[in-house]
């Protein structure tokens, strides 16, 4: 049977199969000790060098000394900078020469160590553009021994080859040395030749796989090379059994089917661990009378055991399943640790090239032990937003579920996770997705995230994850697909994909959501992951990119208005809602607020950037806050998530540090001042209702700047903060200030004003049965300030436990720079095992203060703040001091003592 096209290279979406082309060497069998001469195509690979000059190699080895295959050794090259030592030229037609000679140029002693292989990336000066080889990875070449006899089909450069009927190879062979060359096809002689090289022409013919084999012999040695190619067999076209879902299906124990959606495709093969990664005519998939969904049951595989397995598509294409739950990735894998990911199947290495899907039989039910977990009202969230390979140093879930302790003591009672679905790479922050509905295995096994998930639930914690919809990078099968290699994006039949994005804030490739496709897989994603992990919500990342208009610059505000983006929100929030009817739906929208508004009113939560706001007010500038509430946006539910940082956002405490103003010795850049402004921050930001965000570590007063190496390169886990009294009191302030919103009814009052511009600042909690008022002064100096107490009597100074007598509703408190109170008409105990909290910059009136001595103690009473109580001798030596209004002095001699 024949096909009716031709398909004469393999894969272009990865390297192991482009080498010869990506990248050749003068001479073909270049040895460690040799002077080689090394060729770029920059037409090929990943293409982004192409009609760039000069281009700049970054290279290395890999030794017997690597750690893995893809561990360099011996790097040359200045990132970043025009360095001569790997400028190479330009020979025309985008092709690039370097001439090195390895044991000086690298600075190996081959004697020492083996070198096994040149490895490159290319790039131009500033590193701004990056060759590599089609899937985003390094580009790697042979070395080969300095003796023995050796020999190459050189071109094609692949060892399997899908062919038509009646067509050609060309062939290119070539040996280290002169000798008897002898071509065979399936065992029969088509040349012989003595000689170092010889180019051959094959004519196509036979029924599927033929092998062509190049036997090289010198007399005393004899070498081989193989190449195979495979005329497919015409797909049968069988509709698929009723109720048959794209994907993985499970039929039993020992079957799966497996079902992909590829219309216009000549045909697909699978391959995997069940047929030994073989083409054959049992594995060709079958398709639909449209041509569009092709399908195939596998058979008598083994209950318990797991599988990996990809599609071969029209012999171009490798990819594994769009709707893989767990995906095998030979570059990357071998850095996940065996307590991380136990027993982690093994990649195929030399057998396929790609990502893999990975398949377990007869996987057991997981057994969830809190079934009746009640996700906390909208009002009351507290989300702490979580990076978990920049929170623990394992980056594992095992660890995460142990820090559960920590989180539930600071109050919080939500966790969003930034993306944890399989993304491109293991060190990332996960907005570069790949495959949606796998688990990344760089955090752990999917039994550990769902142990995690219900170690959460128990504690009362729900768990939201961050899921990115807006676009997909090039590994994701989406992607590779329908793939237009020439312009390295998707193509214009790429069902789910634009080529190009249809908005100017795009990142990745851009997702088509008035395509049915992508809103199927959309929403087979969203059920999945409530389904199968029992999370409470999600954040959709960019979702203002939704859309198939480009608004943006518009400069009239209601033009940017677009009501397809809201439906398709809409849509995708109703499917959300038809599995839980709780679930959190957040948007980061940064739309129009005509758009925020409308899905406001609809359900959605929606954040708010307030983080240069409340920076500008730590680091005593003038600022706003008025934006933290969802009333300044004319909206009628609080949904409005405003926070203070976020992982897109310098941190509060870098910018204190390096910018905070200054007057006279008082400096908001000296860390103790920048903690204590933070807190006074945090008083106010907890204050205003609705629901609220902390950025990991926000609580420590973490300083260390977003850009730190990179924007989303590693950063250092500072857990050692927690023993810093400074950051400790921040931390307790979060976690009291925390403690009154979830346990305090007046918290989610609509009854409420503020008054956050200027200096300062006010927030007003009304209710019939409880009222609460915080000030604060966030300039430079120590002012007066007039507060309007709901009313007379005794109030309570929450933070310091001390009582505050208001004998004038209208009456004056004078506030040092940076000073804060948070006054409530009842007492409220702080969290147990907290201290009462003590400003180290609280202002007192002196006239309130009522000292009282007896022969055992003093006692003083205030109607202003708490003190901290120090006893001196009369030269000022330090005797006694206690944070509350008693100190014991039974213990001292008769005499005169300075009390402070």
């Amino acid at each position: 049977m024949t096909t009716t096209r031709i398909l004469l290279i393999a894969v272009f979406l990865f390297p192991t199969l482009l080498i010869g082309q990506v990248v050749s060497t003068i001479p073909v069998f270049p040895s460690a000790t040799d002077s080689v001469t090394i060729i770029f195509d920059a037409t090929l690979g990943n293409g982004a060098m192409e009609g760039i000059s000069p281009v700049y190699a970054h290279t290395g080895l890999i030794t017997s000394e690597s750690g893995s295959p893809t561990d360099w050794q011996y790097v040359v090259g200045n990132w970043g900078t025009p360095d001569p030592d790997v400028l190479m030229e330009d020979i025309g037609d985008n092709k690039h020469q370097l001439r090195v000679h390895i044991p000086s140029y690298y600075g190996v002693d081959p004697t020492q160590e083996e070198v096994l292989e040149l490895a490159f990336v290319f790039r131009n000066a500033d590193g701004s553009a990056v060759g590599r080889a089609s899937d985003g990875s390094d580009i790697y070449t042979p070395v080969f021994g300095s003796t023995g006899l050796f020999a190459s089909i050189v071109s094609p450069t692949d060892d399997f080859l899908f062919l038509e009927e009646g067509n050609t190879i060309e062939l290119e062979l070539a040996a280290s040395e002169s000798c008897m060359m002898t071509l065979y096809q399936n065992g029969a002689v088509l040349n012989a030749e003595y000689t170092d090289g010889f180019n051959y022409s094959v004519n196509v013919s036979g029924d599927g796989e033929q092998t062509l084999v190049l036997e090289c012999d010198n007399g005393s040695s004899v070498v081989y090379d193989t190449l195979t190619y495979y005329i497919p067999e015409e797909p049968l076209v069988e509709d698929p059994p009723a109720g048959t879902e794209l994907g993985i299906t499970h039929l039993s124990a020992e079957a799966i089917r497996l079902s992909l959606y590829a219309p216009d495709k000549e045909f697909i093969y699978i391959i995997g661990d069940f047929n030994d990664w073989t083409v054959s005519p049992d594995y060709l998939m079958k398709k639909d009378v449209l041509g569009s969904t092709w399908h195939l049951d596998i058979q008598n595989l083994t209950p318990g055991d797991s599988y990996a397995f990809q599609y071969w598509v029209d012999g171009l294409v490798k990819t594994a399943d769009p709707y893989s739950l767990e995906v095998l990735d030979g570059f990357n894998d071998g850095f996940i640790d065996n307590v991380t990911y136990p027993n982690l199947h093994p990649y195929p290495a030399g057998k396929t090239t790609g990502n893999c899907s990975l398949i377990h039989m007869d996987e057991a039910e997981f057994n969830w032990q809190h079934n009746d977990f009640e996700a906390p009202a909208k009002t009351d969230l507290v989300i702490y937003e979580l990076l978990i390979r920049d929170f623990l140093g394992s980056h594992n879930y095992i660890d995460l579920k142990d820090t559960l302790s920590y989180l539930k003591n600071l109050g919080i009672n939500a966790i969003e996770l930034m993306p944890v679905n399989e993304f491109e790479g293991n060190i990332s922050w996960g907005y570069n997705p790949s495959y949606h509905m796998a688990t990344d295995k760089y955090y752990g096994t999917r039994q550990a995230l769902k142990e995690f998930i219900d170690e959460a639930h128990g504690m009362g914690i729900a768990i939201i994850v961050d899921v990115v919809y807006n676009h997909a990078f090039s590994q994701s099968p989406l992607c590779q697909l329908y793939w237009d290699d020439a312009n390295f994006r998707p193509s214009p039949e790429n069902p789910w994909l634009n080529p190009v994005a249809k908005h100017d804030f795009n990142v990745g490739y851009d997702f088509n959501h008035q395509s049915f496709h992508t809103k199927a897989f959309t929403n087979t994603v969203i059920r999945y992951w409530l389904e199968e992990f029992r999370v409470d919500g999600y954040r959709f990342d960019l979702s203002k990119g939704f859309t198939q208009n480009n608004t943006l610059g518009n400069p009239d505000a209601m033009a940017q208005y677009d009501a397809s983006r809201i439906s398709i929100l809409k849509d995708y929030a109703d499917e959300v809602w038809s599995v839980n009817p709780d679930a959190y739906v957040i948007m980061e929208h940064f739309a129009v607020n005509a758009e925020e508004s409308e899905l406001s009113d609809y359900g959605m939560m929606l954040w708010s950037n307030m983080t240069h706001q409340y920076n500008e007010a730590t680091m005593g500038y003038s600022s706003n806050l008025s934006g933290t509430s969802y009333t300044s946006k004319g909206w009628a539910d609080p949904h409005l998530i405003a926070y203070m940082e976020s992982h897109d956002e310098e941190r509060l405490m870098y910018k204190n540090i390096q910018y905070g103003n200054q007057n006279g010795s008082y400096s908001t850049r000296d860390i103790p001042v920048g903690l204590e402004r933070c807190g006074a921050a945090a008083a106010f930001y907890f204050a205003v209702p609705g629901p609220k965000m902390i950025w990991q570590f926000g609580e420590l007063g973490y300083d260390v700047s977003i850009n730190f190496d990179c924007r989303t390169c590693p950063k250092p886990i500072m857990w050692e903060y927690y023993l810093d009294q400074d950051r400790k009191k921040l931390h307790d302030v979060y976690q009291a200030m925390i403690h009154l919103k979830t346990e305090q009814p007046v918290f989610e009052t609509t009854d409420f004003e503020y008054e956050l511009g200027g200096e300062l600042k006010d927030i007003y909690l009304n209710s019939a049965d409880q009222n609460v008022v915080v000030i604060g002064n966030f300039g430079m100096a120590t002012a007066v300030k007039e507060v309007n107490f709901q009313h007379t009597g005794t109030w309570y100074n929450y933070l310091n436990q001390n009582e505050f007598e208001v004998s004038n509703v209208n009456q004056e408190i004078t506030l040092g720079p940076g000073d804060y109170r948070v006054f409530i008409d009842q007492p409220i105990a702080l969290p147990s095992g907290l201290d009462p909290i003590i400003s180290s910059i609280e202002s007192v009136d002196e006239s309130n203060i009522n000292l009282i001595l007896s022969n055992t103690e003093v006692l003083i009473k205030s109607v202003d703040a708490v003190l901290a109580v120090q006893v001196l001798d009369v030269n000022g030596k330090l005797l006694l001091e206690g944070n509350t209004s008693r100190v014991n002095v039974g213990d001292l001699f008769t005499g005169i003592y300075i009390v402070q």
